[in-house]
């Protein structure tokens, strides 16, 4: 290889280091602008501060104080991260990942209180036609608080969501926590998963729900989740109204 040409090589790689970080620097502008505008369309939503960093192999934006805070006639919700994190692969826009150590939420609906902590949090979103086709949601470690009484602490949470293209979606839902029927280890592996359709405002589907010993993966119970017209029934008896969500929507 000769000089000239060796030179030219370096120039190229130089040219391409120079266009990268532009395009780096152009796209982290971008994410925070798109974050900021997120966040001001909703009145529920404040922080502190956003700033992005990771260069040059992915991009992180660090969002201090998060807090959503929705109060209304009868009912309020608020959420409380030190810091939530988002990263961003600069080459591949379609999927991200948002994590935080910790989150708290307090809910009170009809003088119901539920006060949910949860700890390490990773939510990785893969997106088709700029709507998600994929979310999965793993949480180390979540406790409840039930009217002041604390609950059942619950481990190894995992929820998977996917939505094909004909909007047929399926989702899949695992943790692990103490007996919530008896067995003879003191934990108990719960399942949910299934399947179901979105048609405008209508939802109906089938779901499994399975709780098995954590010792020997033996099965305790088992029984159907049916959701039509989106009522929701557990055992075949009405539980969940989901009108009254897409209502509040």
């Amino acid at each position: 290889m000769n000089i000239l040409s060796f030179k030219k090589i370096i120039v190229i790689i130089i040219a391409i280091l120079i266009l990268y970080s532009a395009y780096w620097i152009f796209l982290s502008t971008q994410v925070k602008s798109r974050i900021n505008d997120l966040i001001d369309e909703s009145n529920l939503i404040s922080y502190d501060s956003i700033n992005i960093s990771g260069f040059p192999y992915r991009m992180e934006a660090q969002i201090k104080n998060f807090i959503i805070n929705d109060d209304s006639q009868g009912s309020s919700f608020n959420t409380y991260s030190p810091m939530i994190k988002v990263d961003i692969n600069p080459i591949n826009l379609n999927k991200f990942l948002i994590r935080t150590k910790n989150i708290k939420s307090h809910i009170n609906v009809d003088d119901i209180f539920l006060d949910i902590s949860m700890e390490e949090v990773r939510s990785a979103i893969t997106t088709r036609n700029n709507t998600p086709s994929e979310i999965v949601i793993a949480i180390n470690k979540a406790s409840i608080e039930f009217n002041n009484l604390q609950l059942t602490e619950i481990n190894k949470i995992h929820f998977k969501h996917e939505t094909n293209e004909d909007f047929r979606s399926s989702i899949n839902l695992t943790a692990e926590g103490s007996d919530l029927i008896a067995s003879n280890t003191g934990g108990m592996k719960l399942e949910l998963k299934g399947g179901y359709t979105l048609n405008q405002t209508k939802i109906n589907g089938d779901l499994q729900l399975e709780i098995s010993d954590l010792n020997n993966n033996q099965k305790l119970f088992s029984a159907p989740i049916k959701i039509e017209d989106n009522i929701a029934s557990f055992l075949f008896i009405p539980l969940i109204d989901l009108n009254e969500l897409f209502y509040s929507l």
